[in-house]
């Protein structure tokens, strides 16, 4: 249990991105230029941006379940793939899925069935909404779910909570 005092609602995003950056940003295998928040990606003048980059961003959260004294909070978090390839003339646009292809399982392989700090159960892959290109860029996102538990007496759990 944590106490109400000490507990950061939103306390997995820094450990998401902290998870990212060494799956991405290390090793032989490293890939991402930059791994970083909604801030970052407000901050980004698409002509110049950083790319390959990975955003994580929170997308709220819905009651899985609830009662008068407990309940449990399902916590959305996007992490987007941003990618850009210089289109030859008469190229398909497929070469950017191609690009994005190498570097998703990465991604997926860091987060899925992983725990980030301030959450009951580990990630699990959700449906995500269509990758979107924009000019020379395309956003890829895999979204992600993970619950939190609380008791109105307890205070949040790190692990499930007893029925």
């Amino acid at each position: 249990m944590t106490s109400w005092a000490a507990w950061n609602f939103y306390e997995s995003e820094l450990d998401i991105v902290a998870r990212l950056k060494a799956a991405t940003q290390s090793g032989a295998g490293a890939w991402a230029r930059i791994v970083g928040t909604r801030d970052d990606l407000e901050e980004v003048d698409e002509a110049r941006q950083v790319v390959p980059g990975v955003y994580v961003l929170y997308q709220g959260y819905s009651v899985a379940a609830a009662n008068e004294s407990r309940a449990t909070l399902r916590h959305r978090w996007r992490v987007v793939l941003a990618v850009a390839v210089v289109r030859a003339k008469g190229r398909e646009v497929s070469r950017r899925n191609q690009v994005a292809g190498k570097y998703l399982p990465s991604i997926i392989q860091a987060l899925h069935g992983w725990t980030p700090a301030g959450s009951t159960t580990p990630l699990v892959p959700a449906t995500p909404p269509a990758a979107r290109p924009s000019g020379g860029f395309a956003y890829y996102p895999l979204d992600f779910t993970a619950d939190t538990n609380y008791s109105t007496k307890h205070g949040p759990s790190i692990a499930p909570l007893r029925r």
